[in-house]
């Protein structure tokens, strides 16, 4: 074989498995998407679940390989929340002129990507089970009366702004995403964020998220240096037979 259609072939080996390969972006934050819910459970809630619609925003970046596995390679979930509650709703559990008042807008990242079986094409689903590598980032604000209120319930010292609480746990099971006829994804069940109460209660988040476009990944730099030096030889060649 020629040195040049040595180089070529080479150039095409390395860029053929990306070349199938889509990095797909989804937001859930209006108005490129729908904000997911965050639901509370307790086992003495009638009904068990209350929602919280809209909390759940963020924006996510999926590397879909095109041969059955699905990579995250970004994952943004922010939680904006803004709690004021006056002594009418709080003086049976905390006493006379109690309140809260809570602002917090924390983003929590997956920081280790991980690859696992399944589809973001239409139909397609996904079963990403139980993630780690978890960090957060953003702050938060409490003030309250009394203020154990803020201390144990926000985890944010009193009258005090400080950065976001560290994340309850090192892994969450995100479960199954299913994909429909419009690329968009949501979680097949909400995740369990927080447990209180022994067990009794806890908090779960419901992602959604919205298709926003694709692309296909950047070239490795053997496939571009390959590629790069192919191209040159077979130019050098094409000169040297048209001199």
């Amino acid at each position: 074989m020629r040195i040049s259609k040595w180089i070529l072939a080479l150039a095409a080996a390395a860029i053929a498995a990306p070349a199938s390969a889509v990095v797909k972006t989804y937001h859930s934050t209006p108005p490129h998407g729908t904000a997911g819910d965050e639901l509370q459970y307790s086992t003495t809630l009638c009904p068990p679940i209350q929602s919280s619609a809209g909390l759940i925003q963020g924006d996510y970046q999926l590397n879909d390989n095109g041969g059955g596995t699905v990579t995250i390679t970004d994952f943004n979930l922010r939680r904006i929340v803004n709690t004021n509650f006056g002594p009418d709703a709080l003086t049976v559990v905390f006493g006379p002129g109690s309140y809260v008042f809570v602002t917090s807008d924390a983003t929590r990242h997956i920081t280790l990507g991980t690859t696992h079986p399944g589809s973001t094409a239409p139909g397609g689903s996904v079963d990403w089970g139980i993630l780690s590598g978890w960090s957060v980032s953003g702050e938060a604000f409490c003030i309250s009366s009394p203020l154990t209120i803020c201390t144990a319930g926000s985890q944010v010292p009193h009258g005090q702004t400080q950065p976001s609480p560290p994340v309850n746990s090192p892994t969450y099971d995100l479960g199954t995403w299913a994909f429909d006829a419009e690329g968009d994804f949501q979680a097949a069940s909400p995740y369990i964020n927080q447990t209180n109460n022994g067990g009794t209660s806890n908090r779960q988040f419901l992602l959604r998220g919205a298709f926003v476009g694709g692309g296909v990944p950047a070239l490795p730099l053997l496939g571009a240096g390959a590629l790069a030096i192919g191209l040159l030889v077979a130019g050098s060649r094409t000169v040297l037979r048209k001199k």
